[in-house]
């Protein structure tokens, strides 16, 4: 193979892991959440995406359930599975096997009322940052972001008021050790920026299965792979 062919070649895998990628967040905006709770996120699952139909280059896992937070950004608790999420996801070669493309489908599930409006939207998402065990920075820039709004409107006869799930989305890239690090933390503050709102999680407030989470993802399926 020439260097231009070799080039072609790494060009198109990356666009076909790119595509991938966006694959991930629309099915993660627009299909239910695998075992989830009807008081909170159910229990965190790896799914192998069924492309045995696809002619692409490369193959994806995700996770799901892997909500970061019960607060919300205006401090009050989740008692349904509503919250921000951070869902791994790893799109691989299928020739070699090997990391093609890394990160998480980021996504903040809320709701607009009539009523009450929706006090814990963030708004388009742009930015995610991962501070590690205090001192290790690792950012994190969101593409693909978009916000959608469910098909189905419930209306409350007793407050006359009328509201919609509200989901706000995108695609967060990091390198392979990016990953490791987080795997490995035995701590991480979280920082997320929404065109409406600047949110700090501290690491008080993680959910403990946040990082047990994204190791159970990392050793799994990322190590082997890598």
């Amino acid at each position: 193979m020439s260097a231009i062919d070799a080039s072609r070649s790494g060009g198109n895998a990356l666009r076909a892991a790119a595509a991938t990628f966006l694959v991930a967040a629309t099915m993660a905006v627009s299909t239910p959440a695998l075992g989830q709770g009807m008081f909170g996120p159910g229990k965190f699952k790896i799914e192998h995406i069924d492309d045995r139909f696809s002619t692409s280059p490369t193959t994806m896992v995700i996770g799901h359930n892997n909500r970061v937070t019960k607060k919300s950004p205006v401090g009050g608790i989740y008692i349904n599975s509503q919250g921000l999420y951070l869902n791994p996801v790893m799109v691989k070669s299928r020739a070699d096997g090997k990391v093609v493309r890394i990160g998480f489908v980021i996504e903040n599930r809320t709701e607009l009322d009539t009523t009450y409006g929706s006090p814990n939207s963030l708004g388009s998402l742009s930015r995610v940052g991962f501070l590690i065990n205090g001192t290790l920075l690792i950012p994190g820039t969101v593409t693909a972001a978009e916000q959608r709004f469910a098909d189905r409107i419930d209306y409350n006869t007793i407050s006359r008021s009328a509201s919609s799930r509200l989901n706000e989305s995108g695609m967060v890239y990091l390198t392979t050790s990016d990953m490791a690090a987080l795997a490995g933390a035995t701590s991480v503050a979280i920082q997320v920026q929404g065109s409406a709102r600047l949110w700090t999680i501290e690491d008080k407030d993680v959910a403990k299965t946040f990082i047990a989470n994204v190791r159970a993802f990392y050793e799994q399926q990322v190590a082997a792979a890598s």
